[in-house]
């Protein structure tokens, strides 16, 4: 799978240029917020926009993923998410695992909130 990154002043957008989301899109991802976290990243926007196929098999490790990303103080989300990938959260039990926006500008909305209770949360 390919992905193209754009690094912004809040997140990094991590844009899947072909492909389908399935076990080893969620590895790939994995190792490459890992690398991104280490040249400082914080929030992670996944743009699936293009994404064709979902595969079952996406679904427990894009979750474990994101558990990861967010017990070390970062956000991940799920952009322009596929009707079958939200069908396949619901069918596993795993909607509210896994942060899925609709659009572009609502993953952008989620990081921006988290932002702001992790600030929130650090000030007390």
């Amino acid at each position: 799978m390919q992905f193209k990154t754009e690094t912004k002043d809040q997140y990094t957008l991590i844009s899947v240029q072909n492909g389908s989301l399935d076990a080893g899109a969620a590895a790939e991802l994995a190792d490459m917020c890992e690398k991104l976290s280490a040249q400082g990243s914080r929030n992670y926007i996944v743009d699936c926009a293009v994404c064709q196929e979902v595969s079952a098999d996406f679904i427990e490790p894009a979750c474990e993923l994101s558990a990861s990303v967010y017990e070390t103080g970062k956000s991940f989300v799920l952009a322009n998410t596929p009707s079958e990938l939200t069908a396949l959260l619901k069918q596993q039990d795993a909607i509210d695992l896994l942060n899925c926006a609709p659009t572009f500008a609502e993953a952008v909305d989620i990081i921006s909130m988290e932002i702001l209770e992790r600030d929130l949360f650090d000030e007390e």
